[in-house]
């Protein structure tokens, strides 16, 4: 006997794609007819014995709301508030990921946007299964984007939304399967695994997790351990004394020497405050930023809990509740946590150390990023303190090295079980995928593996369009803050890149976001994901919607020239240019030799081409002239520009005999 139900991501607010074939499936009572009624259409079915069932249907052009409804020997399953439009599926890491509630004071406008029903997501919850394709998601929900709701949505899923949206007058839906992380190998199936030239551990892996007592047992063990080791770290730990004895300068941002272990650090701040300052800030909404930092913190003002942050990612930006600061002395104080001896505890430089209050606009981001703001400015009234400079550190506590952590959701197929085969059935119009930084330091099969990724996700889609629009999000810019120049590829970063630009030419019907002048040099999750967002959706509309749009040039021919060589560059009919201050002079280039690298100058020769200027013995040797081949590269100058559009060129490194 089975129950009635419907499977898969369908939900009350949902997209359903337009103009194509689209399937409903479920389960019902053996042998009974099931109907479905939608846009004034009914269409029927008869269950399998095994009670499943599947109806499929063209749902028409794009509008909305509608109501669709199933039924089966008298019961009824009804969704409402349905939508007909574009449908997108988004997958990859935390970039994808990345929700607008962590953007927020990079996009605040949108906050105060009203309800906009043509931009839907729903976020496939985070599931790992080793026990082969799902049709299930537990409790699927569709959301609409508002004030309300805009917190939970991706951050590149929106933008990409917005954009798609306004440009086609139509309502888009973003299937959101992303989990922070990842590598590619969690997001393929077993024969994939299988068929790898590296398969050996990715197999013993799987022949491992495919035991649930094995992974009940290693959850078990893990927990313990991180729960020992939390209860030795903590053990007779006291907050030092406010007394100046024993507190020694330091400064933030930066690196602390102690301890040289794991362990435990505390550090202190005072701010002296006039009675008007400490009136205005308990009068009024305010912000404690404190960039961020590796480990985990535990933020006190006066005693008074403002924040707790348990890992090394988010940005420390607590509220502080009203009534905590008074006219005098008030200290900040930081309890930090280290989890190993690899690493120092770390306050990232040119990241915001701010106290203030809401009518001042501190920018969240770092100033060279693509969409920069303008410098802090305070409104009458308000008030900010800079918190960067000296501080004092005390008490530190050396421990052992905090056990892993086993995240299961990184094993070899875990997440195209558990979080994208119950989408198969989903009708989509294309895929874009945000992800490579979790296989950096094993890049080597990245291409291949990618390759088939995408020839598997084409088959297994069954109701997207054959070869469907597959766009990549080529890595930004990142170097782990620290800053470096523009040779220094340490990161694996530049190969990653390099194999998505690979695959996104050789694979047909491909797109790539070129993205390396909008990450940001000191985070891993650039927060500008408005240009990442609207990256991707021109790419979509240039391969899914036949619009003209400009694509960012590749080099295409290198050939000898007086004083140096010329790089042609694919363009599609848009001009090369330079935002250089000083005009047509192009930084970032330099020449590779293997033992050395040398910066180039380079200025635009033509609409599409630019010439670097080498020394001719250089020429004679074996050597590559490379192009913001770097982790982080300081100045990102060569762009082509269209209308309003404006794209950079990809990074590359060329031999000379291309």
């Amino acid at each position: 006997m089975s129950g009635f139900c419907v499977k898969g991501i369908y939900a009350s607010g949902m997209v359903l794609q337009r103009n194509r074939i689209n399937c409903i499936f479920g389960t019902a009572e053996p042998e009974t007819s099931v109907s479905l009624s939608f846009r004034g259409n009914e269409k029927s079915c008869f269950s399998n014995r095994d009670g499943s069932w599947k109806i499929e249907f063209n749902p028409g052009e794009a509008g909305g709301p509608f109501v669709l409804s199933v039924k089966n020997e008298g019961l009824v399953i009804e969704f409402t508030d349905v939508f007909v439009g574009e449908v997108w599926l988004l997958s990859g890491q935390s970039n994808a990921e990345l929700p607008m509630g962590r953007l927020y004071w990079s996009y605040r406008e949108d906050f105060s946007l009203p309800k906009n029903d043509f931009i839907r997501m729903i976020t496939v919850p985070i599931r790992f299964r080793f026990d082969g394709e799902q049709d299930c998601v537990e409790s699927p929900k569709w959301i609409c984007a508002s004030p309300e709701t805009l917190a939970l949505m991706s951050g590149t899923g929106y933008f990409f939304a917005k954009k798609l949206s306004s440009t086609l007058n139509v309502p888009v839906g973003i299937v959101n399967a992303s989990q922070g992380g990842s590598p590619i190998i969690s997001w393929v199936d077993k024969k994939t695994v299988e068929d790898y030239r590296g398969k050996q551990p990715y197999l013993e892996s799987l022949e491992k997790w495919e035991n649930p007592e094995n992974i009940a047992n290693a959850r078990k063990q893990t927990d313990e351990a991180i729960q020992k080791w939390q209860e030795n770290l903590y053990a007779g730990v006291v907050q030092p004394s406010m007394e100046d004895s024993g507190w020694k300068d330091c400064v933030v941002p930066g690196e602390m020497d102690e301890p040289e272990g794991a362990g435990l650090l505390w550090l202190r701040k005072e701010i002296v405050l006039t009675e008007e300052e400490a009136a205005a800030f308990n009068s009024k909404k305010t912000m404690l930023w404190l960039g961020t930092i590796i480990d985990a913190d535990y933020v006190y003002i006066n005693g008074v809990e403002v924040g707790v942050t348990y890992y090394r990612y988010p940005p420390r930006r607590y509220e502080v509740p009203g009534g905590t600061l008074h006219p005098g002395s008030n200290y900040i104080v930081v309890k930090l946590q280290k989890n190993s001896a690899r690493e120092k505890i770390c306050f990232t430089p040119e990241k915001p150390y701010y106290l203030f209050t809401e009518d001042v606009a501190v920018p969240p981001v770092a100033s060279r990023t693509i969409e920069s703001k303008a410098p802090v400015s305070v409104q009458e009234g308000g008030v900010c303190k800079n918190l960067s400079g000296t501080w004092q550190m005390n008490g530190a506590k050396e421990v052992e090295d905090r056990p892993p952590e086993l995240f299961f959701e990184w094993q070899p197929t875990a997440l195209y079980n558990g979080m994208l085969s119950p989408c198969f059935n989903y009708a989509i119009s294309g895929a874009l995928w945000y992800q490579g930084e979790s296989d950096a330091l094993r890049n080597e099969d990245y291409e291949g593996l990618l390759k088939n990724m995408i020839s598997l996700w084409r088959k297994k889609f069954v109701y997207g369009a054959k070869d469907f629009p597959f766009i990549i999000v080529q890595l930004p810019n990142w170097s782990d803050g620290r800053l470096e120049s523009n040779t220094t590829n340490k990161s694996g970063w530049s190969e990653i890149r390099a194999a998505e630009s690979k695959v996104s030419h050789e694979v047909k019907n491909c797109g790539l976001a070129v993205m390396i002048d909008a990450g940001e040099w000191n985070d891993l999750h650039p927060e500008k994901k408005f240009t990442t967002g609207t990256r991707l959706a021109y790419q979509a509309l240039r391969l899914s919607y036949g619009k003209k749009m400009p694509v960012s040039p590749r080099p295409k021919k290198i050939a000898p020239a007086k004083d140096g060589v010329l790089i042609d560059f694919d363009t599609a009919e848009s001009r090369l240019c330079s935002i250089n201050p000083n005009e047509g002079e192009v930084r970032g280039f330099y020449f590779d030799s293997g033992d050395e690298k040398k910066e180039l100058r380079a200025k635009i020769e033509s609409q599409n081409s630019v010439k670097v200027f080498i020394a001719p013995e250089a020429l004679s040797k074996k050597g590559k002239i490379c192009y913001l081949w770097a982790d982080s590269p300081c100045n990102v100058d060569l762009y082509v520009k269209s209308s309003d559009i404006l794209l950079p060129a990809e990074p590359f490194s060329l031999g000379l005999e291309m």
